[in-house]
């Protein structure tokens, strides 16, 4: 059974992991920058191979557009080193003059072992249905090694614990740095995240970032926070979910379930 090393970053067992719409893993959320790096590489090395997986490509003409992606769906780690992916090869054409277009996918699991690459195909049907029912990384690969066994079906709703910061005004209540807009405890605030910017609820799955971040002035500009009082919150999110940078995420549903702590502007340390 793969083990993580202490400082990475996993969903607890309790709890899905965090994934786009589509099913891809949101690794920022999960994985240490350079464990992400080791993906990538992992992913390239496979494609180098002579009966490795697709390369990643983009086509233009006058009257069509082709492009192949890689998306990760698990990660395996052996003491805090990438050992195995599960990716999916997204292949997207288009007839720029009329309304056709496909899409194909296959997947993967890309393993290393004494440095040496392998790759194996899995079956199309129900790779991201079970995706989607995983709470830890490398519990998809394990079902298609043999050593775990992961479920077929339509997961329920998909709700996460995470970290919001909050304003505390001086009644008491919970409400946005933006807009004022109240939090009540344990209600759900509901809003479609749109990319851009342009809706939802934003979040931070770990604590450290959602508080530096804040320190650093990357959530709130200081005309937002001036003469506030700030505190991190514990929160659980669901529904649609947009990734930005620096860690930061929206999401369509979401609920304060406690505070924690109040945060203090102009300190570096956490």
């Amino acid at each position: 059974m793969a083990t993580t090393a202490p400082n990475t970053k996993v969903a607890t067992h309790d709890t899905l992991l965090l994934r786009n719409e589509y099913g891809a893993l949101y690794m920022g959320a999960h994985l240490e920058p350079l464990q992400i790096e080791a993906v990538h590489s992992l992913i390239k090395q496979a494609a180098a191979l002579e009966n490795g997986i697709p390369a990643t490509y983009q086509i233009f003409s006058k009257k069509e557009y082709e492009c192949l992606n890689h998306d990760v769906y698990d990660v395996v780690l052996v003491r805090g080193k990438v050992r195995a992916v599960v990716v999916q090869a997204r292949l997207f054409w288009k007839h720029l003059r009329k309304s056709r277009s496909s899409l194909k996918k296959s997947y993967f699991l890309v393993s290393v072992m004494r440095n040496k690459v392998s790759v194996v195909p899995l079956e199309n049907a129900t790779c991201v249905k079970r995706a989607k029912n995983t709470t830890r990384l490398g519990q998809l690969a394990g079902h298609y090694r043999g050593t775990d066994t992961v479920r077929c079906v339509s997961p329920g709703p998909s709700v996460c614990r995470a970290y919001k910061v909050l304003v505390k005004a001086g009644d008491g209540r919970l409400v946005s740095a933006f807009d004022g807009s109240e939090y009540q405890l344990d209600a759900w605030r509901v809003e479609a995240a749109l990319p851009d910017h342009g809706g939802g609820f934003y979040f931070y799955s770990d604590a450290e970032l959602a508080v530096q971040a804040t320190q650093r002035g990357d959530t709130f500009n200081s005309s937002a926070t001036a003469g506030k009082s700030l505190v991190l919150c514990e929160v659980e999110v669901a529904g649609k979910k947009v990734q930005y940078s620096s860690g930061k995420m929206a999401a369509s549903r979401l609920r304060v379930l406690r505070e924690v702590r109040s945060i203090s502007l102009g300190v570096n340390s956490v």
